[in-house]
């Protein structure tokens, strides 16, 4: 490689002693051939008069320098507590927004605790097909509107497919007005209520119809542990709620004859045993005779003949006259309450109720499904008032 010297006695010493030059053998001797071909002059334009008194005054102002560090230390302590003091605000800056970094991590870290993790279900559910989503979507839509389900054959995810059947095993028994198997381990409300948990994955849609089903099948496993009266008027006043106005009045006037029987078996051990034999052989019947009875004890027309409450039986011939004369006494209680006019209400909404059951399930109904519907609504919150909120018949 060419190198440029503007000084031709330089580019002769580089080339004689070149690093490619066969005759260098090592770094100390090129540089002691360079010593020794000649001296290297040292030109400056200052004299030697002038160099000695820059080096004279440099010695005086060091000496200055000096002598004010030894006689002032107290300047030098100022100087230092200040340089302290300042290195310590920095520093305690520094700690205060390390503090406030490290506590908004720590905050950070608590809310993700309180995260749940997606189990391998949910992230199944996110790489669902969109013909699987969609028809999954469109069923829990309908289902929590009217408790039934569309096809669902086309479904390809077996999980998905699996948490359908459920619901619509669900759907049959409450359109058949058959609640007893969602009292049972095996309730279907269960079986999909387990499914519908491990939903946590999908479209904005979906889930808000997850979350509705899952607040949906919650409320109806609550209906299953109460007891037998409230459990059927609050599945007769959820069906009048989708819709379901022909199963709704059938088992609202199945409630008000069940008040009655489940009311009158606390008032003595006979009467209880004894309507649980009857009741074993056909419990509707027993049901609606208690309405009878009942209403020609305290209707605002009053029937000279009151029919039996249970059929007539030698063992038991008195036990219509124990149930007529413990009724009586709670009429009279409350009549001195000022209450008198429940029993007289309660007749009213039971013969009402079976009016409108028996107009339906006939094809008789005289007047607009709308004002039959809004008169169920009305007789529904009446129902619950008297059996319920003040439960008349409790002795």
């Amino acid at each position: 490689m060419d190198f440029v010297f503007k000084d031709g006695h330089s580019k002769e010493l580089f080339q004689k002693y070149d690093s490619g030059s066969k005759d260098r053998e090592d770094s100390s001797c090129f540089l002691n051939d360079v010593l020794e071909e000649e001296e290297v002059e040292v030109i400056s334009s200052l004299n030697v008069d002038e160099l000695e008194g820059l080096l004279h005054k440099s010695k005086v102002e060091t000496k200055e320098v000096i002598n004010e560090i030894d006689i002032d230390d107290s300047l030098v302590e100022v100087d230092m507590v200040k340089e302290l003091e300042i290195f310590s605000q920095d520093n305690s800056e520094i700690t205060s927004r390390l503090q406030r970094i490290e506590s908004k991590q720590n905050a950070m870290l608590e809310i993700l605790e309180q995260i749940p993790i997606p189990t391998h279900k949910e992230i199944e559910l996110s790489s669902l097909t969109l013909s699987d989503e969609d028809t999954l979507l469109k069923n829990l839509e309908i289902f929590n509107a009217r408790l039934t389900l569309l096809s669902f054959d086309t479904i390809e995810d077996s999980y998905i497919k699996a948490l359908l059947e459920d619901l619509d095993e669900v759907s049959q028994y409450l359109y058949a007005n058959s609640f007893q198997i969602f009292s049972k381990e095996n309730s279907p409300i269960k079986k999909a209520l387990e499914k519908v948990r491990l939903f946590g994955v999908g479209s904005s849609a979906l889930n808000r119809e997850v979350m509705a089903l899952e607040e949906l099948l919650l409320e109806l496993d609550s209906f299953s542990k109460m007891d037998i009266f409230q459990k059927s008027y609050s599945f007769a006043n959820l069906l009048l709620e989708k819709g379901l106005f022909l199963n709704a009045i059938t088992i609202f006037n199945e409630a008000t004859g069940i008040y009655i029987v489940e009311s009158v078996k606390g008032y003595s051990k006979e009467i209880a045993k004894y309507t649980y034999l009857i009741g074993e052989e056909d419990v509707s019947k027993l049901y609606s005779k208690a309405k009878d009875f009942f209403d020609a004890l305290f209707s605002a027309n009053k029937k000279s003949m009151v029919p039996p409450f249970y059929p007539n039986h030698k063992i038991v011939k008195d036990i219509d006259k124990e149930i007529a004369r413990k009724l009586t006494n709670i009429h009279n209680t409350l009549s001195k309450k000022g209450d008198g006019g429940l029993f007289v209400k309660y007749t009213y909404v039971t013969s009402r109720i079976r009016y409108i059951r028996n107009s339906t399930a006939h094809a008789d109904m005289d007047k607009s499904f709308r004002l039959v519907k809004d008169e169920l609504k009305s007789l529904s919150d009446d129902l619950y008032y008297l059996a319920i909120t003040k439960n008349i018949l409790k002795r």
